[in-house]
């Protein structure tokens, strides 16, 4: 398995890790696979950083129904690896539940063995169908 490939495999599992996590509520996994220095950008254009982001998975203003994300690419230069794919989820946001369908872009920064979510980018495919205005 050459470098290229074990790095496409690992970036994946982080991503099933990250997804998982999100629908679980679990965050204290988010600890050890988001980088410091995250920049998390909404497909709405808000930015979060990583204890913004935290703050408002824990306050429950984002709950995440169901997310289905497919990785069409993992590019590694160094240390980063950049993932591009496709995200279909639905997700209650300040209260409202709607169904996004977006393109991500996630950048894994490789930190002491171990790579962390570094930087998210989603941009909508099409618009979000609101499912339920609470």
């Amino acid at each position: 398995m050459t470098l290229n490939d074990q790095t496409d495999l690992l970036i994946r599992t982080c991503e099933a890790q990250r997804c998982a996590a999100m629908l679980g509520g679990h965050l204290d996994i988010f600890s050890y696979l988001f980088h410091p220095d995250l920049t998390y950008i909404h497909a709405s254009g808000v930015i979060d950083n990583l204890k913004s982001y935290l703050e408002k998975c824990r306050s429950r203003e984002f709950v995440y129904h169901t997310l289905d994300l497919q990785i069409d690419k993992v590019t590694r230069v160094g240390e980063l690896a950049i993932a591009l794919g496709e995200m279909s989820t639905t997700v209650t946001s300040g209260g409202v539940r709607k169904r996004l369908h977006n393109r991500t872009l996630t950048a894994w920064q490789r930190t002491d063995e171990q790579w962390q979510l570094l930087v998210y980018q989603a941009t909508p495919l099409e618009p979000a169908v609101v499912v339920d205005a609470g």
